[in-house]
């Protein structure tokens, strides 16, 4: 391997014998040892170079200052206190480790136990805290490239611990998909061949991990998981105050919603950018999608004008949103029967409304002040609008719910959500 390729560990020794020597046993483990006499100068290193360093390899006998003398508990006081700062600092987490010849009594002490955070089977299957340069060089080589390889996830889990906890209690797969696109938001060279499209799918299942969750508490009734399934649809329009007609069903009075505007957004990205067809009850893990879906998805994203990466990406920040908002929502409305008494069954009256002529439900499209509408009573998607190509055009209005837009609802107390072009 090239000295470019090698992992590249800061080697605080000061025996001219041993840094002579060892660097060459680590090249047989992809390691590149760098050695620096005192802890003044590894700061230094550490503080000037921060990115690339992979690891730190502590001789507890050796000086921390270059005119002191070896002192291993003053030396490492320091030394682990300054890593622990600079780190924080930076935002990452450099795995350390002590390699000595002296005698553990010496320094066990003094070594802290931020190390079990990458190196607790150690201590936990040979009982010590540190390496014997006698005995557990090769040992301490492999568990350093070992430890690299890992360290990206690592730090995933450090920048991210509350959004790491709440992930692995809703699903293990799931969490994984999300560090896995975190880590190659934080670290690209560590998914070369990451392909964004295959993690819509993904994300769309992981929202019914989500629905299933308040359907536990009560919040979605049990209709909504007939057969072990999810009626992700159904859901989604139930926290979004919308009627839920297939199954019959809304929440509180009219318009009332559970989920906010902004986590209403979210799962509207997701529910869309993801197959209709992929479930949480299939075995796949990944993508299901056909050429034709992903080379869909793949125009879908430029003619969007957006970067693929960018767009899943804040995605994944957007479900740890969802995430976290449905945990602290479950919080406050632990009580089931509370919850189920705020499931409303749809009736007929419902969706009659005594102000909606025949008349009004036939007209065409216009717009004024960006508004786009039919009559004075109903507004329309102006993206499906624009997409069809149907302003001035006659159509009929098929279904409309009441009008949630907070800036269009005073101008139209009404939401046309399905409209029939009329031929003329």
């Amino acid at each position: 391997m090239e000295m470019n390729d090698l992992i590249k560990v800061l080697w605080v020794e000061d025996d001219p014998e041993v840094t002579n020597t060892y660097p060459l046993e680590a090249e047989n483990y992809d390691l590149e040892l760098v050695p620096v006499c005192c802890w003044d100068d590894a700061k230094v290193e550490l503080e000037n170079r921060f990115d690339q360093w992979s690891a730190i390899i502590l001789d507890a006998k050796c000086k921390y200052h270059r005119g002191s003398e070896d002192n291993a508990i003053v030396f490492l006081r320091e030394a682990l206190d300054d890593i622990s700062t600079i780190c924080e600092r930076e935002g990452r987490i450099i795995p350390w480790y002590v390699l000595t010849g002296g005698d553990k009594s010496d320094v066990s002490d003094s070594i802290n136990d931020k190390r079990l955070k990458w190196d607790k089977d150690w201590t936990d299957e040979e009982k010590k805290k540190y390496y014997s340069k006698d005995l557990d060089r090769g040992t301490l080589y492999a568990r350093i490239r070992l430890h690299c390889q890992k360290s990206h996830r690592l730090q995933i889990i450090e920048m991210y611990p509350n959004a790491y906890k709440q992930l692995l209690q809703l699903s293990e797969d799931i969490c994984e998909d999300i560090l896995t696109i975190l880590e190659t938001m934080h670290f690209p060279k560590s998914h070369p061949d990451f392909a964004p499209r295959l993690f819509y799918n993904p994300m769309r299942k992981a929202l019914e991990y989500v629905f299933r969750a308040m359907g536990e508490f009560g919040i979605i009734p049990a209709p909504f998981f007939a057969k072990g399934n999810v009626n992700l649809n159904q859901c989604f329009m139930f926290l979004i105050g919308r009627d839920a007609e297939k199954l019959g069903y809304r929440y509180g009075t009219t318009g009332e919603r559970i989920a906010p505007r902004h986590i209403h957004d979210m799962m509207s990205l997701i529910i869309n950018l993801g197959n209709s067809n992929s479930h949480s009850t299939e075995l796949s893990h990944l993508t299901e999608l056909s050429e034709h879906e992903i080379q869909k998805y793949d125009n879908q994203i430029k003619s969007s004008g957006v970067n693929s990466r960018f767009l899943i990406f804040s995605m994944a920040l957007q479900f740890c949103e969802i995430v976290q908002w449905m945990n602290n929502y479950i919080k406050e409305h632990s009580n089931k029967d509370e919850n189920l008494a705020m499931c409303v069954k749809l009736e007929s009256a419902d969706v009659i409304n005594a102000d909606i002529e025949p008349n009004d439900l036939i007209g065409v499209i216009e717009v004024d002040n960006k508004l786009f509408h039919v009559g004075n009573k109903f507004g329309v998607n102006p993206g499906y609008v624009t997409k069809n190509r149907l302003v001035g055009k006659k159509v009929k209005i098929i279904k409309y719910d009441v009008n949630m837009d907070e800036k269009a609802k005073g101008h139209y107390p009404y939401y046309a959500s399905i409209i029939q072009p009329i031929e003329e």
